[in-house]
């Protein structure tokens, strides 16, 4: 059975007021749940089905994987779970998990530290998320005054990759280089427009360094502390976005590692 407390905070953990002052986050859907129960199991607090959901074969590994840890899921009618849930047409599964505390990294990330600057986007922040996990980064730095990295759009968005990330927290651009250089990292690199330097540029290099993405608006904060560089294109366009640009330089990344 779901208690009466769960139930009015399951209603309010889209608002990022209430999921700091409970300490807890909402995932939804069959993959973003997969990831939490597997990768986060001492996280969670409470995961919801549906009665057809719990019936079907997309349960057994959940089912399984709940049982070793000794977990029993409530069960709830399709009208019941709809009230619960944002999404237009639910997979039948929502996972509530207790909110990780903020810390800081012990030790420099490898292959390079990838840093994004108040990204206030709910998709743009899930999708660079999610890609900087496909390229095989651990962790991801995080300014803060920009999205949730765990509001429900923002764990959709990046289809569970939060709970297979480090993710930290710094008050500005000035901290997160400042401990970049105390861990023995190298220079910070700034993604930016209309830059001199190409991507493409031998001189560029990202390995044991940093590279920043910056707000969608506003661009990077504090661009003096790093060295600018751009990704060239020979259409019109400005610029990418956020999610974009950072996709081009994380695979970039990757091919360079390949080639060595």
């Amino acid at each position: 059975m779901l208690s009466s407390r769960l139930r009015k905070l399951i209603a309010l953990l889209d608002n990022r007021h209430s999921r700091k002052k409970s300490g807890l986050i909402l995932a939804e859907g069959l993959r973003c749940c997969q990831e939490a129960v597997v990768r986060r199991p001492d996280w969670l607090e409470a995961v919801l089905l549906t009665s057809a959901f719990a019936a079907s074969p997309a349960s057994a590994a959940i089912l399984a994987k709940l049982s070793e840890l000794g977990l029993e899921p409530a069960v709830l009618s399709e009208h019941e779970f709809g009230g619960l849930t944002e999404t237009e047409h639910p997979q039948g599964i929502l996972a509530v998990l207790r909110r990780p505390e903020a810390t800081l990294p012990s030790s420099r990330p490898e292959p390079f530290a990838l840093i994004l600057d108040q990204i206030a986007e709910p998709g743009n922040l899930g999708t660079i998320l999610r890609t900087a996990w496909a390229v095989g980064l651990s962790s991801v730095w995080l300014v803060k005054g920009g999205a949730d990295p765990y509001a429900p759009k923002v764990i959709r968005a990046g289809m569970g990759a939060q709970f297979a990330l480090e993710l930290a927290w710094f008050p500005d651009l000035a901290a997160a280089a400042g401990r970049l250089l105390g861990l023995g990292g190298d220079r910070l690199w700034c993604a930016m427009p209309q830059a001199e330097l190409s991507l493409y540029d031998d001189r560029f290099s990202l390995a044991g360094g940093g590279l920043v993405i910056g707000n969608e608006a506003n661009g990077i904060s504090a661009p003096e502390l790093g060295t600018a560089v751009t990704i060239p294109m020979p259409g019109e366009a400005e610029s990418l976005n956020a999610a974009q640009a950072a996709t081009v330089f994380l695979c970039d990344c990757c091919l360079r590692r390949r080639r060595q």
